[in-house]
């Protein structure tokens, strides 16, 4: 009887293997291939001294962010956008085997499409909503009536009727601590720029200021606001925005969360904060009853807004309320439809990201691609666990080892496709007009909010990630699995039958390794095989865990971007899973090597590429971070992302690894080799 891993390698290589009516195909797929990773490198450059540079060198020739007009470009963002044509393709088109559902979803994106129809209408549409949680100070000037004002008692109402949070609210979720049971959560304000030192620090006021042009824009064309008034307002509106973002925490990880929030009971939340800040009465009015649950409050966030309420005029609260009520049901209708169908796919993500996966899922679907980013799952992991077990990370005790073991052995693979969810049910009591997109927005805001208060009484559910999954790869810590998007489904991106496993070790092995390496990095330590929070490190391990972390947070601030070195991060869990990923997948990809010399069709190789089997994988990897950024949206890119920019995304664990510097052979002290290197994993 074959044993399962022979299984996989006789898999691996009939992938691979074609047969000689398949062999002119694949070779014309290798070369178109081959030319579009040659065009963008940069060969002149000496890959031992930039080796980002020499991969990546000719990328913004082709894909420039701010010519492009992208926030910025890569090959995840090509994955992105080739996988919106696919849903616009599909949202526009009528099938005899479409789902009740799947027509209500393309009504509602009809409903979207038909916006210009509507254009006289909207702003009165919008001013309908408003009314019913009374009058926006900024529409009716004087004869806003201060006294009959209740800020609390608005967002309670907004809440419970649209389920939308503005400056705080009440919602029940699963514990990111304790999987087993649900807590109710306050909420803080979602900041538009994301992070909160853009509104404070002196070099990013040009983004401050950028935001108030948007709102005064929206105001005046949505609502009809005079020039004067929008611009007043809209200063109003950011002002009391930056000023709820002093006391906002700016979670990274769970073991930020835990730090940053206290659990507590509902009576002693009210005990403490109730005399200024009615939490009961919040909750009452949002979910409409009071869940026996504990309660996360962020003490921070909570004390900063009670300050921040006692020094600002009521009609600016008001203000910001209702805009942020409205900003809810708002899309751009530009000149032309084709921008407008991006415009509405965009928006109704938030929504309906999961049958949107589930829809392409049904037309990508394909067993080769399935099949082989489970495979490859394998040997990643199968690498992982030869490396745990023998004694190459003695710098960890024994008995920590083990365990690692066991919650790599728990851990799972996932293709997000949503094949089992129970669609029907969701969208059940969702109405759908296909003329009146407003009215729909309505609607499902409300069916949304409903479902928000049923969670009270229902077991707790995994997290509902939405659109962060529709893109990228993720690494869900209290789930100990990593979720693999639709968008990598797509043929001849990141993995092919037809191309070298050289090319899909470099990019696809080095995505999934690096999701695996986070279930082990500074905040996967503190989570056990189940994903529940448990400190099962050892107290040296722990010790010479943070030694080794510190290293990679000294390395990376000597890097120089943009005439500045990178920022101090003590956080350093993305660069610890860029370098152990890419070790992870290299030593993955040399063990499938090994397994495969001999056999017939393997040819790691592709034409017009004078790279042998290990340089290509590196090159494949290098160009997996090809990517620009818009001048525009650097500033704010720096602020928010936990991940460092793309280039250091090569240089910096290709740097650490010497196997890349010998098939390179590039001498000691270069700068692809410096003498001092970091490694954890």
């Amino acid at each position: 009887m074959l044993k399962f891993h022979h299984v996989i390698l006789i898999a691996l290589v009939v992938l691979q293997c074609p047969g000689k009516g398949q062999g002119a195909a694949i070779n014309t797929v290798r070369q178109a291939k081959a030319a579009e990773m040659l065009k963008y490198m940069n060969m002149s450059v000496d890959p031992c001294e930039d080796f980002y540079e020499f991969t990546c060198g000719n990328w913004n020739r082709y894909h420039s962010a701010e010519l492009e007009n992208e926030v910025t470009t890569g090959l995840l963002e090509t994955l992105q956008k080739s996988l919106d044509e696919k849903l616009i393709e599909i949202l526009s088109t009528r099938e005899p085997r479409d789902t009740a559902i799947d027509k209500k979803i393309k009504d509602f994106y009809e409903s979207c499409l038909n916006l210009p129809a509507m254009e006289s209408s909207y702003s009165q549409k919008l001013k309908q909503i408003i009314a019913e949680f009374g009058e926006m100070p900024a529409l009716v000037g004087k004869q806003w009536q201060e006294g009959a004002f209740d800020w609390l008692q608005t967002i309670g109402e907004i809440g419970h009727k649209y389920g939308i949070g503005i400056i705080t609210g009440a919602q029940v979720s699963v514990d990111l601590a304790d999987n087993s049971v649900n807590r109710l959560y306050f909420s803080q304000q979602d900041l538009a720029l994301e992070g909160k030192s853009v509104y404070t620090d002196k070099d990013k006021t040009v983004l401050v200021k950028g935001l108030k042009n948007v709102v005064a824009s929206r105001l005046m064309v949505f609502l009809g606001m005079d020039a004067k008034t929008a611009i007043q307002t809209a200063k109003e509106i950011v002002e009391f925005e930056t000023a709820l973002a002093q006391g906002v925490d700016e979670v990274q990880s769970v073991s930020d969360f835990r730090d940053l929030v206290t659990l507590t009971t509902l009576d002693e939340a009210q005990s403490k904060y109730g005399s200024e800040l009615d939490l009961k009465r919040l909750v009452q009015l949002t979910l409409g009853a009071i869940p026996q649950l504990k309660v996360y409050i962020s003490e921070s966030y909570t004390n900063n807004l009670i300050k921040v309420l006692k020094r600002t005029p009521p009609r600016h609260v008001a203000n910001y309320i209702f805009y942020h009520l409205i900003s809810k049901f708002l899309v751009t209708i530009p000149e032309s439809q084709e921008d407008l169908a991006i415009n509405c796919l965009s928006g109704m993500k938030e929504y309906f990201s999961k049958i949107f996966d589930n829809m392409v899922y049904r037309q990508l679907k394909s067993q080769d691609i399935q099949q082989g980013i489970h495979l490859m799952w394998h040997k990643i992991k199968q690498a992982f666990k030869d490396a745990l077990d023998s004694g190459h990370y003695n710098w960890i005790d024994a008995k920590t080892r083990q365990y690692a073991l066991e919650k790599l052995e728990a851990m799972q693979l996932d293709i997000v496709s949503y094949e089992d969810y129970d669609f029907s049910s969701s969208y059940e009591d969702l109405k759908v007009n296909s003329k009146d997109y407003i009215e729909n927005l309505r609607s499902l805001h409300a069916v949304g909010a409903k479902q928000s208060r049923d969670v009270i009484n229902e077991p707790p559910q995994p997290i509902d990630l939405g659109d962060d999954l529709s893109s990228t790869p993720s690494y869900i810590l209290i789930e100990n699995s990593v979720k693999v998007p639709v968008s990598l489904l797509q043929s001849n991106y990141v993995w092919s039958a037809h191309f070298p496993n050289a090319f899909n070790f470099g990019v696809l092995g080095s995505l999934l390794s690096h999701e695996l390496i986070h279930g082990f990095d500074d905040t996967g330590r503190s989570h056990g095989k189940n994903g529940n929070v448990l400190e099962w490190w050892d107290r040296k391990s722990t010790e010479n865990f943070n030694t080794r972390s510190q290293c990679f947070n000294h390395q990376y601030q000597g890097f120089i971007f943009h005439n500045k070195h990178l920022p101090d991060m003590p956080a350093q869990g993305e660069n610890i899973a860029d370098n152990g990923g890419v070790r992870l997948a290299y030593t993955a990809y040399l063990k499938w090597l090994q397994e495969a010399q001999g056999q017939k069709g393997v040819m790691e190789t592709m034409p017009g590429l004078n790279f042998n089997d290990k340089q290509l994988f590196f090159v494949s990897y290098g160009q997996l971070w090809c990517g620009d950024v818009n001048p525009v949206y650097r500033q704010l890119q720096e602020s928010t992302d936990s991940h460092v920019p793309d280039k250091f995304r090569v240089i910096g664990p290709l740097s650490n690894f010497a196997e890349f510097s010998k098939e390179f052979q590039c001498p000691i002290g270069s700068g692809m080799n410096p003498v001092k290197k970091c490694e954890i994993y």
